[in-house]
């Protein structure tokens, strides 16, 4: 029974890896259910057996690349004290993620093509976590106190929005990173107090000496 149990884990884990594969490349709508059982090297009973419907298996690849961006996040914040310098660092992580993580990549394409009510979707879940980042800095004084809310999201959907977009049109990551970094420097001195001693670094935290 044991190892029934275990082989069944390691299809489902086959099978999840497999479909977000084919759908960070091929799309949500392209991507079929043989494609997926194909590269995962499983019968289609097999993968009905775990999941029923594609959506199914979106939302479980979904979930899977919500917790990847939660522990980013939850990484960046064991190491810095500032609430902007996390939101910046993740973007960084973000820029990164959206070339290297299946997942990630796969999140952005599901909610991108798919049409009707999911589980999870990855606009709002990493737009809110983004923006009670901004929240915390806003309590904690790291916002000038005449930068409305919305500007401030606006101003974070704009680099968020702009990651994506190089990561899709095929640039680097590390370009993505200076184009990052050249906008944190536009940014951040329209979204803290003046003469704020608190230096929010811009570039990537892999990029310090």
């Amino acid at each position: 029974m044991k190892a029934k149990q275990e082989r069944s884990v390691r299809t489902l884990e086959r099978l999840i890896t497999s479909a977000a594969q084919q759908f960070a490349d091929r799309g949500f709508v392209r991507a079929t259910l043989s494609d997926v059982s194909e590269a995962a090297g499983v019968t289609k009973g097999a993968l009905f057996f775990h999941f029923a419907t594609k959506d199914e298996l979106a939302d479980a690849v979904q979930a899977r690349g919500e917790d990847i961006l939660e522990s980013a996040i939850g990484d960046i914040a064991g190491r810095e004290a500032f609430s902007l310098q996390i939101l910046v660092d993740a973007t960084h992580e973000l820029n990164r993620l959206l070339r290297e993580d299946p997942f990630v990549r796969a999140g952005v394409r599901i909610t991108r093509e798919r049409t009707g009510a999911a589980a999870s979707d990855f606009y709002p879940l990493w737009f809110g976590r983004l923006w009670k980042l901004l929240d915390d800095a806003r309590h904690k004084g790291e916002l000038d106190g005449e930068v409305a809310d919305m500007s401030a999201r606006t101003l974070v959907t704009a680099a968020v929005s702009g990651v994506e977009v190089l990561a899709s049109m095929g640039v680097s990551a590390d370009e993505g990173d200076q184009w990052l970094t050249h906008l944190w420097d536009l940014f951040l001195p329209l979204l803290t107090p003046p003469g704020d001693p608190n230096r929010i670094r811009t570039m990537t935290f892999t990029d310090l000496p």
